[in-house]
């Protein structure tokens, strides 16, 4: 079925949709998805009015957005100083850095305040997402995936229930400045879950020789 005739039926089978009981509205969700090659769910959004066309073409279809660009202001510039952690760390943040935030750029509405500290880590990311693209923020990161090791090394990730010691989480850090290029030194640390034990070592760039040196001498 061409857009057209889509545009001058639809409204009169939202009409048919309304006013009919569970069954005729599910014949119904049936004969578009027949007609038109939709999927149901897409379907049944069409008679409900809630997507697709008539009834306002140009209003936001579904509920009103809650937060907006007041909000995305103060959570672009809490998450930028407070060195860009991911939504649910920066969820945690908030209440410690509202009060700094406010020293700063002023005291907040009551209402803009509430909102910010009631929003959640993924409507957070949601808001900061574009602003992110915009800026071309991909953030300093100098580890690369890979997956020769992965088979060969038990790795645990979805559970602490460790009770004995000897399981370690290990993790560098690059004091590299604002750049990762050239050579610069990365601090290695290693943690064991159980006790807490924790030891670091200093190694002159990232290579394997470096890293399995400071190994042995930990586990010496």
């Amino acid at each position: 079925m061409s857009r057209k005739i889509a545009e001058e039926v639809l409204p009169r089978m939202r009409q048919r949709y309304v006013g009919r009981g569970r069954e005729g509205r599910s014949r119904l969700t049936d004969e578009v998805c027949e007609q038109w090659d939709d999927s149901r769910k897409h379907a049944i959004k069409l008679l409900a009015g809630k997507a697709g066309w008539g009834g306002g073409l140009c209003s936001r279809k579904g509920r009103p957005p809650v937060y907006g660009e007041a909000e995305a202001v103060v959570l672009w510039r809490i998450w930028k100083t407070s060195e860009q952690p991911c939504g649910k760390r920066l969820k945690a943040l908030l209440p410690d850095w509202l009060p700094h935030y406010e020293r700063e750029h002023g005291k907040l509405d009551a209402d803009l305040r509430k909102k910010i500290l009631a929003i959640s880590a993924a409507q957070i990311d949601r808001l900061l997402g574009p602003r992110k693209v915009r800026t071309g923020h991909r953030g300093r990161c100098g580890t690369k995936p890979g997956g020769l090791l992965k088979t060969q090394i038990p790795i645990r990730t979805d559970n602490w229930d460790i009770t004995r010691p000897g399981f370690l989480e290990a993790d560098t850090v690059a004091h590299c400045g604002g750049s990762l290029e050239g050579d610069f030194i990365w601090s290695v640390t290693y943690c064991d879950i159980l006790s807490g034990w924790t030891c670091n070592r200093a190694v002159w760039n990232k290579g394997a020789h470096g890293i399995v040196e400071a190994t042995r001498s930990v586990e010496a």
